[in-house]
C-alpha cells in the first residue's frame, strides 16, 4: 500500500489557499479604514499631463453642451415676446423674429466643436488612464505575496478587478463625468436666465426643485440599496459559473453538470426576487419624479399668468424663466444615475487601490543579498509556524533538519505533520514564526527573493501550465533559453519523446492550465520548466501522486535525472522513490522525530517500517496487470486516470442541439431574426405582462406631445386679455396628466421590469446549460478560457434585461409620442408640419451613428480586456508557479501589448465618436434654426399665424426632448440593440454552430 493510501492528503496544503489577517491589516491601513469612501478625485490618480489637458478641453466641451439647451429657451423666450409685442403688425413681427434667428444659428455652430471635445476627451483621456491603473492592479496582484491570495486575492476577486471594477471605473471618468457636468451647467446656466428674465418666477420655481431633488435621491438611494443586494447574488453567480467552468473535468468525471445547473438556477431565482423590488421602486420613483414635475408646471405657469397681469415681466420671459429652469432641474435627474455610477467607481477604485498599494510583507522588489553561488547547503533551525488564517493552529513545532549540499533527503509523515509547509517555506512563500532558515549559512530573509527563488527548482503535485506553446512554458524557467537548451532540458525530463512525436512538436498548444496535456505530459514539461533554470536546490512535492503507474515509472525516471547533483528535498508518496534517499526525515507533530537511511530506519522506527510493511503486502495483493499503452503522436491518446473518457456520457450530452425531433426547427429557426429570440422563453402570462406594459408605456408618451402642444399656446396666452383664466385651464390639464403618470410609468417600469429579468435568466440558464453540453476539447480552445465563459453567461446575457426593461418601454414611448405629435402637428399648420417631419432626422441621424460607432469600440475594447482577463486569472491561479519563477515581469509585458492595440484603436474611436457627437448635437440645433425661420417665413407669406407655426414644431421639438435630451439614452436605444446581436467576438459552438442560431426555447428544454 502507497504512503498516499495510507495516508490522508496533508491539511497543511490547503492552509494556502487561506488569509492572511496581518497582511489584510496591511492592506485595510494603507488607505482608507473599511468605512471611509474613497475620493473621487483619486480616481484620476494616474492622469498625466496630457489626461489633465484633455480633461480640461472635455469640461470645456461638456459646459458649452450643457449652455445650449437653456440659451435655446431663452431665444425661443424672445421669438414669443417678439410675437406678443406686435399682436396685429406682421411686418414689425417678421422684423423682430429675423433678428432671432441668427443666434438660433451661432448656438447650432458653437455646439459642433464642443461635442467633439466633450466625448472625445473624456472617452480617451478615461481608456489611457484605466489602461495604467489595470496595469497597476495586475503589477501589484502579481508582487503579492502568497499568503495574499489565500482568501483577498482569489481569482474571481482578480477577475472582477480587471473587468467590472475597471469598466466602471473608466466610465465614471469618461463620458458619465463628461455627461454630468453637462447636466450640472444646464441647471446653473438655466437658474441664471431664470432670474435675469423672471426672478419673481423663478423664486417659486426655486422652492419646486428640492422637492424633484428629493424624490431623486430618495429614489436613488432605493435604488443602491437594492442593487447592492442584487449584486451579491450576482457575484455568487459568477463565482459559481467561474469555479464550475476551471474545474470542468471535475465535473465531467463525477457527472456534476446537473448539479451545477441547479445550483446556478438557485443564485439566480434569488435575483430575480430581488429584480422584481427593484422594478416596483423604478417605476413608483419615476411616476412620483413626473407626477411632480406636470403638478409643479401647472402652479408655476398659473402663477406665471399674474406676473405678467401685473406687467412685471413679459410672457416670453416667464416661458424662458420656466423652461429654463424646469429643464435645468430635468437634466439633473438625468445626472442622478451619473452619481450612482460615481458611487459605484469609488466602491471600485478603493477595492482596486486597497490592492495597488497594500504593502506585501515579502515583497520581490525589495533588495537582498545576492551570492556568487549557492552550494545548496540548507540549515532549518527551531522552527515554529502557523498559517496566518490558522493562527490558533500551529503547524511546525520546533522544527530542525540540516540538509547537506548535494543530498536528497526525503521527508515522511503523516497527514499534517507539516512536510508541505517545508516547501513552502524554503521557498519562501511564506515567513517562520520563529527560528531560521539558512541557505549556505544566509538566512534566506537577508537574500534578494528573486534571487533565491531563481537558485530553487519546485516540481508540484499538480504541475501549472501556462496558455501558450510547450516551448513558452519551459521557458518559463529561464526566459533567454535557446531552443538548444529547451530542448536538452525536455530530454532530461524524459518529455522529448513524446513532443517530438506531436504535429507541431515544441510550439504545440497546451491549452488554457495545460488542459490538452495529460497528467504525465504536464509533470514532465513542469520539470524540463524546472531543470532548465539549473537550480543547485530541487523541491519535489509529492510530484508523481496524481498519475497513474505508467505515467509515474516515465516522470520518476525523469526525477531520478533531475535530482542528480543538486540538493533536493523530497515528498513522495511511494516507497520506491524514497528507499535511494541519502537521508530520510520522519515527521511527526510538527518536528523532526527521527532520521536515516531506509535501512537503519527499518530497524530502529516502528512508524517508517509499519509503512514500509503496508506497502508491500499492498503490492503483492495487487493483480491487476499493468497497462501497456505507450504514447501516440496525439495529445489526448496518452492515459490518465485523471481524464476517464466517460465524462462525455452525461445527460446533456445526449441531445444534439442542431438537431430537433421533427427535423425542420433547426431551418425555421434560422429564418427568424435574431432579436424576436429573445421572447421566446416568455409564457403567455408574460406576454399578457408585456401588453399591458406597453398600454401604460403609449400612455406615458402621449404627455410629452401634449406637452409641447400647451407650451407655446400658454406662452400666447399670456398676452390674452383674460390669461390668467385661460392659464388656469391649461394648468388643471398638466396636473391631471401628470397624476396619471404616476399610475402609468408605476405600471410600465414594474411589468417590463419584471418580465426582463425573467427572460435574462432563462437565457443565462440555458446558455450555461448549453455550454455544460459541449466536449471537453470544445473547453480547451483559447477562445473558450474560463473569464470569457464566464463573461459570456453573466455579463453578456444581461443585453436582454436591458433591451426588454429599459428599452422597449422607450422604444413604446417614442413611438406613441411620434404619432400623437405627427397627427396634431398636421392638424395645426401642414406646411410646418411637413418641415417638422423633414428636419426630425436631425435629431436621430447622429445617435444611429452613435450606435454603431459605440458598437464598434465597445466590441474592440472587449476583444483586448478578454485576452487581459485570462492573463489575470490564470497568474492568480498559478501564483505559486508566477512567483517560484519569477515570472512577474514577463507576464506584465505581455498585458502592456494585450492594452496597446485597443489605446491605439481607442484614439480614433474617440475622435470618430466625438465627430459623430459634435454633428448629433448640431443637427439637433440647426432643427430648432430651420424650424423659427420657416415659421418666420409663413408668417411673413401669411400663410401661417406665430402661433400656429411655432407649435406645430415644438410638438415635435419637446416631445424629443422630454423622452431624453442628448446623452441620456435615446442613441442607446439603437446601441444596445445593435450590440446585443452582436455582443461577443467569441462565439458559442454546439454541435459545431453557433448559439445564436438556435431557437432559445429548444435550449432551454435540452438545458434541463
Amino acid at each position: 500500500m502507497s504512503l498516499r493510501q495510507a495516508q490522508v492528503v496533508e491539511e497543511d496544503k490547503h492552509h494556502h489557499h487561506q488569509g492572511d489577517d496581518a497582511k489584510n491589516e496591511d492592506m485595510k491601513n494603507s488607505i482608507h479604514d473599511d468605512d471611509e469612501a474613497l475620493p473621487f478625485i483619486q480616481l484620476l490618480t494616474y492622469a498625466d499631463t496630457w489626461d489633465w489637458i484633455m480633461m480640461l478641453l472635455g469640461t470645456l466641451g461638456s459646459t458649452v453642451h450643457g449652455l445650449a439647451q437653456p440659451v435655446g429657451y431663452l431665444l425661443l423666450g424672445k421669438a414669443i415676446n417678439a410675437y406678443g409685442n406686435n399682436i396685429g403688425d406682421t411686418d414689425a413681427m417678421v422684423k423682430a423674429l429675423k433678428k432671432v434667428v441668427p443666434y438660433v444659428w451661432y448656438m447650432a455652430i458653437a455646439t459642433f466643436p464642443a461635442g467633439v471635445l466633450e466625448v472625445g476627451c473624456w472617452m480617451y483621456t478615461s481608456q489611457r488612464q484605466v489602461s495604467r491603473v489595470r496595469l497597476a492592479f495586475l503589477r501589484a496582484v502579481l508582487m503579492q505575496d502568497v499568503g495574499a491570495f489565500d482568501t483577498d486575492l482569489t481569482s474571481a476577486h482578480v477577475i472582477n478587478g480587471v473587468t467590472n471594477h475597471m469598466n466602471v471605473m473608466q466610465d465614471a471618468i469618461g463620458e458619465k463625468l463628461g455627461h454630468f457636468i453637462s447636466c450640472f451647467a444646464t441647471f446653473i446656466s438655466g437658474a441664471l436666465i431664470a432670474f435675469i428674465s423672471s426672478w419673481e418666477v423663478s423664486l417659486l420655481t426655486l422652492f419646486v426643485v428640492p422637492m424633484v431633488l428629493l424624490i431623486g435621491a430618495l429614489y436613488t438611494k432605493k435604488m443602491n440599496s437594492i442593487s447592492a443586494v442584487k449584486m451579491v447574488y450576482l457575484s455568487d453567480a459568477t463565482a459559481l459559473v467561474e469555479q464550475t467552468i476551471a474545474q470542468i473535468k471535475t465535473v465531467f468525471a463525477f457527472v456534476g453538470e446537473n448539479r451545477a445547473i441547479t445550483s446556478l438556477s438557485k443564485c439566480l431565482q434569488k435575483q430575480l426576487q430581488a429584480s422584481k423590488k427593484e422594478a416596483l421602486i423604478k417605476g413608483v420613483g419615476t411616476g412620483m419624479l413626473q407626477a411632480v414635475t406636470s403638478c409643479s408646471w401647472a402652479l408655476i405657469v398659473w402663477v406665471g399668468a399674474v406676473v405678467v397681469v401685473h406687467h412685471k415681466s413679459t410672457g416670453g420671459d416667464v416661458i424662458a424663466a420656466v423652461m429654463s429652469i424646469l429643464f435645468g432641474a430635468i437634466s439633473l435627474t438625468y445626472a442622478a444615475p451619473d452619481m450612482q455610477i460615481f458611487n459605484q467607481a469609488k466602491a471600485a477604485g478603493k477595492e482596486v487601490f486597497q490592492v495597488i498599494r497594500r504593502k506585501p510583507a515579502i515583497s520581490s522588489e525589495s533588495q537582498g543579498k545576492m551570492l556568487q553561488v549557492i552550494n545548496g547547503n540548507i540549515d532549518i533551525s527551531n522552527v515554529y509556524f502557523a498559517y496566518p488564517s490558522r493562527p490558533e493552529r500551529t503547524i511546525l513545532h520546533g522544527f530542525s533538519l540540516s540538509i547537506p549540499a548535494g543530498k536528497v533527503v526525503a521527508l515522511v509523515g503523516s497527514s499534517g505533520c507539516g512536510k508541505s509547509t517545508i516547501i513552502s517555506l524554503v521557498s519562501r512563500f511564506y515567513d517562520p514564526e520563529k527560528g531560521d532558515i539558512l541557505v549556505d549559512n544566509h538566512n534566506i530573509k537577508e537574500l534578494d527573493l528573486k534571487f533565491l527563488r531563481r537558485n530553487i527548482g519546485l516540481v508540484s503535485q499538480e504541475p501549472s501550465l501556462f496558455a501558450g506553446t510547450i516551448k513558452e512554458n519551459i521557458k518559463v524557467g529561464h526566459m533567454d533559453a535557446t531552443d538548444d537548451q529547451i530542448r536538452s532540458s525536455a530530454i532530461l525530463a524524459n518529455a522529448d519523446s513524446f513532443i517530438s512525436q506531436l504535429p507541431d512538436e515544441y510550439l504545440t498548444q497546451v491549452g488554457q492550465r495545460g488542459v490538452q496535456m495529460s497528467g504525465g505530459q504536464k509533470q514532465r514539461i513542469a520539470i524540463a520548466r524546472a531543470i532548465i533554470k539549473n537550480p543547485p536546490i530541487l523541491l519535489l512535492d509529492e510530484a508523481t501522486s496524481a498519475l497513474d503507474s505508467e505515467s509515474e515509472r516515465v516522470v520518476q525516471d525523469a526525477l531520478e535525472t533531475a535530482m542528480q547533483g543538486r540538493t533536493v528535498i523530497l515528498i513522495a508518496h511511494r516507497m520506491s522513490t524514497i528507499v535511494n534517499a541519502d537521508m530520510i526525515a520522519i515527521v511527526e507533530n510538527g518536528k523532526v522525530t527521527e532520521t536515516g537511511s531506509h535501512n537503519s530506519l527499518l530497524e530502529t522506527s516502528k512508524f517508517y517500517h509499519k509503512l514500509f510493511t503496508m506497502q508491500n503486502i499492498y503490492q503483492e495483493n495487487e493483480t491487476r496487470p499493468e497497462s501497456s499503452t505507450k504514447e501516440t503522436k496525439g495529445i489526448e491518446q496518452e492515459s490518465s486516470s485523471e481524464t476517464p473518457k466517460e465524462h462525455k456520457e452525461t445527460t446533456l450530452q445526449n441531445h444534439d442541439l442542431g438537431k430537433t425531433p421533427e427535423g425542420q426547427e433547426d431551418k425555421e429557426t434560422k429564418e427568424i431574426p435574431i432579436f424576436f429570440r429573445i421572447w421566446f422563453g416568455l409564457n403567455k402570462k408574460e406576454f399578457g405582462k408585456i401588453f399591458i406594459g406597453s398600454i401604460s408605456s403609449a400612455f406615458a408618451g402621449v404627455s410629452k406631445p401634449v406637452f409641447g402642444y400647451f407650451i407655446v399656446t400658454i406662452g400666447v396666452a399670456y398676452f390674452h386679455p383674460k390669461a390668467e383664466q385661460r392659464v388656469g385651464w391649461y394648468s388643471l390639464i398638466f396636473s391631471s396628466i401628470g397624476i396619471l403618470s404616476l399610475f402609468a410609468h408605476t405600471v410600465q417600469h414594474y411589468l417590463f421590469g419584471t418580465v426582463g429579468e425573467k427572460a435574462m435568466t432563462n437565457l443565462r440558464q440555458a446558455l450555461y446549460s448549453a455550454t455544460l453540453c459541449n466536449e471537453l476539447a470544445w473547453f480547451e480552445k483559447p477562445e473558450n478560457n474560463v473569464g470569457s465563459l464566464t463573461s459570456r453567461i453573466i455579463t453578456e446575457t444581461s443585453m436582454v434585461k436591458t433591451i426588454i426593461s429599459d428599452r422597449m418601454s422607450v422604444i413604446v414611448q417614442c413611438i406613441s409620442s411620434i404619432l400623437i405629435a405627427t397627427t396634431v402637428s398636421m392638424k395645426v399648420n401642414w406646411r410646418m408640419g411637413l418641415v417638422a417631419w423633414a428636419v426630425m432626422p436631425c435629431h436621430f441621424i447622429g445617435g444611429l451613428i452613435q450606435a454603431k460607432s459605440a458598437k464598434g469600440f465597445a466590441s474592440d475594447s472587449t476583444a483586448a480586456h478578454s485576452e487581459l482577463v485570462a492573463l489575470a486569472s490564470e497568474s492568480a491561479t498559478n501564483i505559486k508557479t508566477v512567483a517560484s519563477f519569477c515570472h512577474e515581469e514577463h507576464i506584465l509585458q505581455k498585458a502592456k501589448l494585450s492594452l496597446k492595440k485597443p489605446l491605439k484603436q481607442g484614439r480614433k474611436e474617440s475622435i470618430k465618436y466625438g465627430i459623430i457627437q459634435g454633428v448629433a448635437i448640431c443637427l439637433w440645433n440647426i432643427a430648432h434654426a430651420v424650424a423659427l425661420w420657416y415659421t418666420t417665413l409663413l408668417v411673413q407669406r401669411r400663410q401661417a399665424t406665430f402661433e400656429d407655426g411655432i407649435r406645430s414644431y415644438q410638438i415635435f421639438s419637446l416631445t424629443v426632448a422630454l423622452v431624453g435630451p442628448s446623452g441620456a439614452g435615446k442613441s442607446s436605444v439603437i446601441a444596445l440593440l445593435l450590440r446585443f446581436y452582436d455582443a461577443n467576438d467569441g462565439t458559442i459552438l454546439v454541435g459545431g454552430k453557433n448559439i445564436k442560431d438556435y431557437n432559445l426555447r429548444m435550449l432551454r428544454r435540452l438545458g434541463g
